[in-house]
């Protein structure tokens, strides 16, 4: 039978803000337990006091190499996590012609976006081989699919992660694990402010150049759907987009 969200024990990175928060708040609501993983202590911290001990907080730098294969070792005794949903992301420097763009920030992307991703996805699966159950969520981008001005690194991490997806599905095709990519277009958050070091009036300027756009929790309402579908049903690819664009 397909995992109740009340039975799942999930980890979520990026928890501490975005999509990341809105699906760990999300499952929490729906009596998973979590694993919450992100860079902002505080942030995490809100979350714990909210939540209690259904919520384990691991603060994490996912762009150090090794760090996200260590948040394993890092779980509450007794927690076996069934459910990873990978939502660290970020266009640190971004929107700008790739040859103005700094390699700093396109390693950043690199490691963050998609190297962490395959590191942790690796960690992961020789459990749910072994128990022949898992569902493993990642949260791309319409800009692996749609190119755009100014955004060539972050495609070029999405386009990555897209390919990994596409890989595991192969590799993994006679087992019971579900291997679902969740590709969003224009997503309003924290997000774009981050990209321009947490200048909220340029954040709001770009937002404004749409007619619409996708909220976080839009976002973690596709996520559980696609949970709890039944166990011989796999969401491989959802597209999420604003109804005005």
């Amino acid at each position: 039978m397909t995992i109740a969200h009340r039975d799942r024990t999930a980890m979520v990175t990026g928890a501490t803000s975005g999509i990341g928060r809105a699906t760990a708040v999300a499952l929490l609501d729906s009596g998973a337990r979590v694993v919450a993983v992100g860079r902002q202590v505080d942030r995490l911290e809100e979350l714990a006091a909210r939540f209690g001990d259904r919520l384990h907080i691991c603060a994490a730098d996912l762009s150090r190499d090794g760090e996200a294969a260590r948040l394993l070792g890092r779980l509450p005794q007794g927690w076996m996590v069934d459910t990873l949903i990978y939502a660290a992301g970020h266009d640190a420097g971004g929107n700008v012609p790739f040859h103005e763009s700094k390699l700093a920030d396109l390693q950043d992307k690199l490691g963050v976006n998609l190297t962490a991703a395959a590191q942790l996805i690796h960690a992961m699966l020789p459990a749910w081989l072994i128990r022949d159950q898992g569902d493993l969520v990642v949260v791309g981008s319409i800009a692996a699919r749609e190119a755009a001005p100014g955004l060539t690194p972050y495609a070029l991490t999405k386009h990555g992660l897209h390919g990994l997806m596409a890989g595991l599905r192969i590799d993994y095709a006679a087992s019971g694990l579900r291997f679902i990519e969740i590709i969003p277009g224009v997503v309003r958050s924290g997000f774009a402010s981050r990209r321009w070091s947490g200048d909220e009036a340029r954040a709001d300027q770009f937002y404004q150049r749409f007619a619409g756009w996708l909220t976080p929790e839009d976002v973690a309402g596709a996520i559980l759907w696609a949970l709890a579908q039944p166990e011989h049903v796999s969401s491989d690819e959802i597209v999420l987009r604003p109804t005005r664009r």
